[in-house]
């Protein structure tokens, strides 16, 4: 009784969701626990994507289906022309993952605009095109839709060394805001998810570095790393099709980082 209730709460079966970044980390994790409740994959790519096919034997390996097509993430037209061939190849969708991310450490007074460009076109403008693109299509079609993106807390705590990261971050949490005001009332969806400290390629240098260590164990009450499977409870219940009354949100999942 218990597993059939659960099952018809969380059940993604036939869904499709559309996923920038699915190949690192976050993705990975956030991919393969929607794989498991019954949706398909279509993953942006990059052409050279070292991790593309290690993501593509985990969800097989997982019974899940994966389409790929490439796409430059960092330029705007290219992830239009993208979508037009999503859409010309017959995908209709129901979820949008923006997960994709980079993050350069630096100085305020040595920021580079090469920093500046890259993490703007990947951390913003990325998320803004991908979800016009995705909410255009669901509008046309009259179909409702879920929209996650991946924000963090420096969304809310800009940190030290992180100011070109930190205001991306804090952009992705009023984009999200933004466009479910327009859209929530239209059937779709559109929260985000905060991380903490995650356990990722993108903070390897940081596990090494004894004064990291101790200050996260300090400032985080859990006294621990974040893995990407932490993320899947939240990304389950935003993308649920019972879950109709959430939106606009950014749910947090950092071991209580913020509320100390």
């Amino acid at each position: 009784m218990a597993s059939q209730y659960l099952t018809e709460m969380f059940s993604l079966e036939g869904k499709i969701a559309i996923c920038t970044g699915a190949t690192g980390g976050l993705g990975t994790a956030m991919s393969l626990a929607l794989v498991k409740a019954g949706a398909s994959i279509v993953s942006l790519e990059l052409p050279d994507d070292p991790l593309s096919a290690e993501f593509n034997k985990k969800i097989h390996d997982a019974g899940g289906k994966v389409t790929t097509f490439h796409c430059n993430l960092q330029n705007k037209e290219s992830i239009r022309s993208t979508f037009r061939q999503i859409w010309d190849s017959g995908v209709v969708p129901d979820i949008l993952l923006n997960c994709a991310g980079v993050m350069k450490r630096n100085l305020c007074e040595n920021a580079t605009d090469d920093e500046l460009d890259l993490l703007v076109d990947v951390n913003i403008k990325s998320f803004y095109v991908c979800m016009q693109e995705f909410g255009r299509r669901l509008l046309s079609l009259n179909r409702p839709g879920k929209i996650v993106n991946i924000a963090s807390i420096t969304s809310y705590q800009a940190g030290f060394n992180t100011s070109i990261y930190s205001s991306t971050k804090g952009a992705v949490l009023q984009m999200t805001k933004a466009f479910s005001n327009e859209w929530a009332g239209k059937g779709i969806q559109v929260n985000a998810i905060a991380p903490g400290f995650m356990q990722t390629n993108m903070t390897a240098q940081y596990r090494d570095n004894q004064q990291m260590i101790d200050y996260l164990m300090m400032r985080v009450p859990m006294a621990r790393w974040g893995e990407p499977e932490d993320l899947v409870p939240g990304l389950l219940f935003l993308v649920a099709p019972s879950n109709k009354f959430t939106s606009g949100i950014a749910l947090i999942i950092d071991g209580g980082f913020c509320g100390k």
